[in-house]
C-alpha cells in the first residue's frame, strides 16, 4: 500500500492474508506509515488488527468456532464488556426463517441471571444518589430470578 488511500478506499479495500511474521509486519507498516487522517486511522487499526488475526488463524490452523470466539473475545476485550453480549446481523432480517426479535428475547431470558445478580450487586452498593427510576428497574431485576444461595 505506497499512495494514501481514502476512508472509502480502506473500507472496501481486501485485508491480505500473510503467511509469514515478515509480510505481516510489512503490511502493518505500511497502513501506519500512510498518511492518516480522524477517519483512515479507524480503519489503519482494524485492518492491521484483522490481518494479525488471520495471520495467527492460519499458524495456529483454528477452526471456524475457534475463529468465531476469538473474534468475539477480541469484542469484548476492546470494548470492556463484562457482561453477556450478542451481535445482531441485519441480513437475517432479508429471510423469513430468522426473526431477530425472537433471537434477542431468547438471550434477554438467558441473560437474566446474570443481570438479576449484577442487580442485587448494584442495590447493595447504591448510594443516596441514584435514580429513584434506576433503583425501581435494579429492585424488578433482582425480583425476576431468586438469588442462589451460597
Amino acid at each position: 500500500m505506497s499512495k494514501r488511500m481514502s476512508e472509502q478506499e480502506m473500507r472496501a479495500a481486501e485485508v491480505p492474508s500473510a503467511k509469514t511474521i515478515g509480510e505481516l509486519s510489512d503490511y502493518i507498516e505500511s497502513l501506519v506509515q500512510q498518511e492518516h487522517d480522524y477517519g483512515t486511522c479507524v480503519y489503519a487499526m482494524s485492518m492491521a488488527a484483522t490481518a494479525a488475526f488471520n495471520y495467527v488463524a492460519h499458524r495456529l490452523g483454528v477452526t471456524g468456532l475457534q475463529a468465531s470466539c476469538a473474534d468475539l473475545d477480541v469484542l469484548r476485550r476492546t470494548r470492556r464488556i463484562t457482561g453477556p453480549f450478542m451481535l445482531v446481523d441485519s441480513n437475517r432480517m432479508l429471510y423469513p426463517q430468522y426473526s431477530i426479535e425472537r433471537d434477542v428475547r431468547e438471550a434477554m431470558n438467558s441473560w437474566l441471571p446474570w443481570a438479576a445478580g449484577e442487580a442485587r450487586k448494584l442495590l447493595a452498593a447504591r448510594s443516596e444518589h441514584t435514580s429513584p427510576n434506576v433503583l425501581k428497574h435494579w429492585k424488578a431485576l433482582a425480583a425476576a430470578v431468586p438469588a442462589k444461595e451460597e
